[in-house]
């Protein structure tokens, strides 16, 4: 029975996943570095060394690890500037209304988002009071595809992780979400996405329909 939502913030609740793709493709620019579709689907829901490293494996040479955290903080350097001037219009169709029904039907919700911007971002866009808890990669060793940012989520619900449902646009979301023992909705373009996007998933009367089937079974 589903008792939480724990949701990826950029590209499923706000439109910060643009900026990021954004700021990827610029720094690779400046270094000459190849940026395609598929490179920046590999990249996504990751970590920002994870992220670099996938996209300095298309490098011609290699880079020191002074020159490898000098292209992070410039990464993150071109994402704030982007990401600095987006106000509430960055909140996705169906994100607010989502959580806001979620909650009154007593399902707790979360936010669990390898971006350290993630806990900023969100009282930046004044959505913080919709949710529960929130962890992102200040929290955490580890980013997706790794567990750790899920299961602690849960921790902080209190809720178990079988009774999770995670909400992801990446393939490394899912994996993360498998390897935390907690179901998952793909939305966006990925393979096997559930929806385009949130708004389209209509989640609340996917749980309402979920958590009654599995009523009637008790």
């Amino acid at each position: 029975m589903i008792q939480a939502v724990i949701f990826n913030l950029d590209g499923v609740l706000t439109d910060t996943d643009a900026c990021h793709e954004q700021a990827w493709r610029q720094m690779a620019r400046e270094q000459g570095l190849p940026f395609t579709p598929e490179i920046y689907r590999k990249m996504r829901g990751r970590r920002r060394m994870d992220s670099l490293n996938v996209l300095l494996s298309h490098a011609e040479r290699a880079y020191s690890p002074g020159e490898t955290w000098a292209l992070a903080a410039r990464k993150n350097d071109l994402f704030n500037d982007l990401v600095l001037h987006l106000g509430r219009e960055g909140i996705l169709p169906g994100a607010e209304e989502t959580l806001r029904t979620l909650r009154g039907m007593g399902i707790r919700t979360a936010v669990a988002s390898s971006s350290e911007n993630a806990a900023g971002i969100l009282r930046q866009m004044k959505m913080d009071a919709l949710l529960d808890a929130v962890v992102d990669g200040e929290d955490a060793a580890e980013g997706k595809p790794d567990p750790e940012l899920l299961l602690l989520a849960a921790r902080r619900l209190k809720t178990p992780t079988g009774d999770c449902l995670v909400i992801d646009n990446s393939l490394a979301g899912a994996e993360a979400a498998r390897a935390a023992g907690m179901r998952c909705l793909l939305i966006g373009n990925e393979t096997g996405a559930a929806a385009e996007s949130l708004e389209a998933l209509a989640l609340p009367e996917r749980i309402r329909r979920d958590n009654g089937e599995m009523n009637g079974k008790e």
